[in-house]
């Protein structure tokens, strides 16, 4: 689904170039200062105030209940509506499975609405925001210690079919299942606010951080300060569900976060699966972390190694059980260290 966010060491191999010119890249290419201006909000130690909920540890027990299968239903299912940008049926339509899903679960939802200019004029955008709270209304107003957000939006293409499987079908169906997980276990699912952000994907070919693409996070982060505090620190996942390519860590990452993402792919034996991105990645993190000062994690499939990124080839056969259980496992067990601590 993403766009234009690609490591920028494969710069130096000319037929990488060629490749990242073919998707119209080159925007992100001048956004070299953007890297090293994230990376030094990698160097803060996550902070840990403003208004508490009650919560408990997320157990490590928590991290082998993912199911893999679960996660690729709840893709396949969303897949059925057809293809989503914003306003479309098929977005609505996976908006209602959301929330009904997630009521059954016991958390309550929040669609987060708004207008925004865009290069094709003004569209209507929706977030869709989730609280563990079986019993009554959340308050919204006071922040969950952690973040764990995805695009539900597949990119605009009126020529093709553009069903957006992996990009970022995936991530929906891991958040989904990572929400039946903490629902078995009490306070620990309120350490956790799901954000399932709409208009990652630009409206155009490339994502330009501040005029097309990231719409949702972007408006998200803008509003957290009506918020009596903000997160301590957000996951941010997309393309995870292809098991022939690795799972990335941005370099824009914090780097405590980072650690904690390298110790528990080494505790769940995805040493070789996980690894660190050669280069700052453009995503919905970006808002989270240069709008809102919010440290965050990015998890990416490498997009660079799939051949069907953007093209209508982003089918449900492209994904794996195995896949989307590793990137459900490791949140699980990110969100484990970071409660246990």
């Amino acid at each position: 689904m993403l766009r234009q966010r690609r490591p920028r060491s494969h710069l130096e191999s000319t037929r990488d170039l060629r490749r990242l010119i073919s998707v119209t890249n080159l925007p992100r290419l001048g956004l070299t200062f953007l890297f090293f201006l994230l990376q030094s909000c990698g160097e803060k130690d996550l902070q840990k105030e403003g208004p508490s909920i009650p919560t408990s540890p997320i157990p490590e027990e928590a991290v082998t209940k993912f199911s893999g299968d679960n996660a690729l239903h709840h893709v396949a299912a969303i897949n059925e509506f057809g293809p989503r940008p914003a306003e479309s049926e098929g977005y609505q339509r996976s908006l209602g499975y959301l929330e009904k899903t997630l009521k059954k679960l016991g958390w309550k939802t929040k669609r987060q609405s708004f207008p925004s200019s865009t290069p094709i004029g003004t569209v209507n955008f929706t977030n869709l925001l989730a609280r563990h709270s079986p019993d009554s209304e959340p308050d919204w107003s006071v922040s969950p210690p952690y973040l764990v957000g995805g695009h539900l939006d597949s990119k605009r293409y009126p020529e093709i079919i553009f069903l957006g499987a992996n990009d970022s079908g995936s991530s929906t169906g891991v958040m989904l299942e990572v929400a039946r997980v903490l629902s078995q276990h009490g306070d620990a699912a309120n350490q956790v606010e799901l954000i399932f952000f709409d208009g990652e994907e630009a409206m155009l070919k490339s994502i330009d951080p501040k005029r097309d693409g990231l719409y949702g996070s972007r408006y998200f982060a803008g509003h957290l300060k009506s918020r009596k505090n903000k997160p301590h620190a957000g996951i941010i996942i997309d393309l995870v569900g292809d098991e022939k390519v690795p799972l990335l860590i941005g370099l824009d990452s914090h780097q405590n976060l980072q650690s904690h993402a390298r110790v528990a792919a080494r505790n769940l034996s995805l040493e070789k699966f996980v690894i660190n991105a050669s280069g700052s990645i453009i995503d919905d993190h970006v808002p989270l972390i240069n709008g809102a000062n919010i440290p965050c994690l990015h998890l990416i499939g490498d997009f660079q190694k799939m051949p069907y990124w953007h093209t209508k080839d982003d089918t449900i056969d492209k994904l794996s059980p195995r896949a989307l259980e590793n990137c459900g496992q490791l949140v699980l067990k990110i969100l484990h260290q970071l409660t246990a601590d």
